[in-house]
C-alpha cells in the first residue's frame, strides 16, 4: 500500500499518468553510454512501451548525462509524455523513485561495485541488471519456484538482453498479487541482511 501511495505521488511529480497499478521502471544512475548502458534502453524504449501499452508501463529517468537529450527526443517524437519521464537528478526525487518504482534499471557494461541495485532491493524496487562485476555479485535472477533470487539479470550485453530481462520482470508483474508481494517482502528482508 505504501508503494502504491508513493507511486501516485511520484507520477504526479513527473507528469506521468496516475495509476497505482502501472508498472514503473526507474533509472537512477548516470546516463553514461560508456559504462551505464542507456543506449540499450533507448534502442528498445519504443518497443517496450508499445508492447505493454495496455498495462500502462512507465519509465522514469531521474539522472544526468549524455543520453538525457536522446531520451527526451524519443519521448517528444512518440508523444510518450505520460508514459516516460526524463528529468535531472535530484536526491529527494531519486529516493521517491526507489520507493515508488517496481523495477530499477542498471544495465551497465561493467560495474566494479554499484550501489543502486542494493538500494533498490531495500525499497522493493527489483533490479534489472547486466550480469557483470558487482552486479553479478549482488543480483541473482528471480526464481519463484525455488523461492530465491532478488532481481532480473541478462548475460549478453545488448538491447535484446535488456528487453528479455524487462519481459521477465513484466511476467513477474502479472503473477498474483499475493505471490508477488511474498517475493518482494523476501527480497527486502534479505537486502537488509547484506
Amino acid at each position: 500500500k505504501a508503494k502504491q501511495l508513493n507511486k501516485l505521488i511520484f507520477q504526479k511529480r513527473l507528469g506521468l499518468r496516475r495509476n497505482a497499478e502501472a508498472p514503473i521502471f526507474f533509472w537512477p544512475s548516470r546516463l553514461d553510454p560508456i559504462q551505464k548502458g542507456p543506449q540499450l534502453l533507448s534502442d528498445i524504449l519504443y518497443q517496450i512501451i508499445s508492447a505493454y501499452w495496455d498495462e500502462e508501463l512507465q519509465v522514469a529517468i531521474v539522472a544526468n548525462g549524455a543520453y538525457k537529450q536522446i531520451f527526451r527526443d524519443i519521448v517528444r517524437h512518440h508523444d510518450f509524455y505520460d508514459r516516460v519521464a526524463v528529468c535531472d537528478f535530484d536526491e529527494e526525487l531519486s529516493h521517491l523513485g526507489y520507493a515508488a518504482a517496481d523495477y530499477m534499471l542498471m544495465p551497465s557494461s561493467f560495474e566494479p561495485c554499484g550501489l543502486p541495485q542494493m538500494v533498490g532491493q531495500l525499497y522493493g524496487s527489483l533490479p534489472i541488471v547486466h550480469d557483470t562485476g558487482g552486479l553479478h555479485d549482488t543480483v541473482d535472477h528471480l526464481d519463484m519456484a525455488h523461492n530465491k533470487g532478488n532481481g532480473f539479470s541478462f548475460k549478453i550485453y545488448d538491447s535484446r538482453g535488456l528487453e528479455w530481462a524487462m519481459d521477465q520482470a513484466m511476467a513477474f508483474y502479472t503473477c498474483s498479487p499475493e505471490d508477488r508481494e511474498r517475493q518482494i517482502a523476501r527480497v527486502m528482508s534479505e537486502g537488509k541482511q547484506r
